[in-house]
């Protein structure tokens, strides 16, 4: 489908209504924008589905929260005893 719009003073473009409901383009939907070429490309961006993410609870993040903070306090301890300056 083609159709006409035109670029405001603010840089402001109007998706016309028939694309809008084509591709179900609401209030709040967000574009990513890209140049390829001399064209401009708007897609919508969608959410990842929820499936793909993987729940942890404190068994998961508490362990991996330790492991990072002793990893912090030996680059600490490894930067003071080289003597350098750390934080």
């Amino acid at each position: 489908m083609v159709a006409r719009t035109v670029v405001s003073s603010k840089g402001q473009v109007v998706i016309p209504k028939r694309i809008r409901d084509m591709l179900g383009l609401t209030p709040g939907t967000v574009l990513s924008v890209w140049v390829e070429g001399k064209r401009i490309i708007m897609e919508p961006l969608r959410e990842p589905p929820e499936k793909i993410f993987v729940r942890a609870g404190p068994k998961v993040t508490e362990r991996i929260l330790r492991e990072a903070k002793a990893s912090g306090d030996k680059a600490e301890r490894l930067m003071r005893d080289l003597g350098v300056m750390y934080g």
